[in-house]
């Protein structure tokens, strides 16, 4: 009878031993309601969904980049050409100055 006795404070010890103190309960309560305050509703998730992009969206998106991409390439090579352009003209006009202000007082005699 006693070794029985014995057994079974044994097995209370060691499930005392294992067993959470008021304190260590306060404390996973304290996080449980933190994690539960930072997780998302099933609404929300719900929401996020509805919100997300699809795959078909994102190639959409990919082919719009791809066109706005060539466009600015085109533009760009306008430009380069413009500028050309804009530097000949100018050429000319600064030879055209010249010109006038060797004619000017050749008028003016």
């Amino acid at each position: 009878m006693e070794h029985t006795l014995r057994q079974i404070l044994d097995k209370l010890d060691k499930m005392e031993a294992n067993m959470a103190t008021k304190q260590e309960l306060a404390e996973i309560k304290a996080e449980l309601e933190e994690v539960k305050a930072n997780m998302a509703t099933k609404q929300e998730l719900q929401d996020v969904k509805a919100n997300m992009a699809t795959k078909q969206d994102l190639t959409l998106v990919q082919q719009a980049v791809l066109e706005t991409n060539e466009i600015v390439k085109k533009l760009e090579s306008k430009m380069d050409s413009h500028e050309k352009l804009l530097t000949l003209l100018s050429n000319r006009s600064l030879e055209h100055e010249a010109a006038i202000s060797i004619i000017r007082p050749l008028l003016a005699k």
